[in-house]
């Protein structure tokens, strides 16, 4: 008997048993203009999105308030306003934490605008009503891209919504747009 001639055929190998793999659950379409995102950055991404709110209607307001009849009382409830929801909505999603970490955001977010409000009054000259409106013209760009970046960074999984939850939302949209638009007309006719 040779070496060759006492080993057996070897025998397959044995394979794991093929189970499926569960199937990743169905994305249900409950508003197209939310997508589920991977990165949560609850922190960064809520205190961005308070901020950028925070600004935006500081300055909307700001001039609606310079250059209208609204009382400047109603302008500060609208941008606390703003704020507010701002940082409910952000921190609404967030994971069972404490409760600094949940007025952390807002706090970031206020000192922030307060830092950025010093920073521009010292950097841009302002004499000129031309030279204000184009300070304010850059600010709301800086303001709206820090808004869409929080609001990127905090990936808010999608809610069901009833139907005034939905007419509600669409009715500040449309608000937030119409007064955004008017200041926006007013800053580019000075401008």
């Amino acid at each position: 008997m040779t070496d060759q001639d006492s080993r057996e055929p070897l025998s397959a190998p044995a394979e794991p048993p093929t189970e499926p793999l569960p199937a990743p659950p169905p994305f249900q379409d409950l508003d197209p203009w939310i997508r589920p995102r991977r990165i949560q950055r609850p922190l960064v991404g809520v205190s961005l999105w308070c901020f950028g709110a925070l600004f935006w209607s500081y300055l909307v307001v700001g001039e609606i308030v310079v250059w209208s009849a609204v009382p400047e009382a109603l302008g500060v409830l609208a941008v606390l306003g703003a704020f507010g929801v701002a940082w409910y909505r952000g921190t609404s999603q967030m994971p069972p934490t404490p409760r600094f970490r949940i007025l952390l955001p807002g706090i970031i977010a206020f000192v922030s605008w307060l830092v950025t409000l010093v920073m521009s009054s010292a950097l841009f000259d302002t004499g000129g009503r031309k030279n204000a409106e184009l300070a304010a013209l850059l600010l709301w760009s800086f303001s709206a891209a820090a808004y869409a970046l929080g609001r990127h960074l905090t990936a808010l999984t999608p809610v069901p919504l009833s139907a005034r939850a939905r007419a509600g939302r669409i009715a500040f949209w449309l608000i937030a747009g119409l007064a955004t638009l008017m200041a926006g007309v007013n800053i580019i006719s000075y401008a």
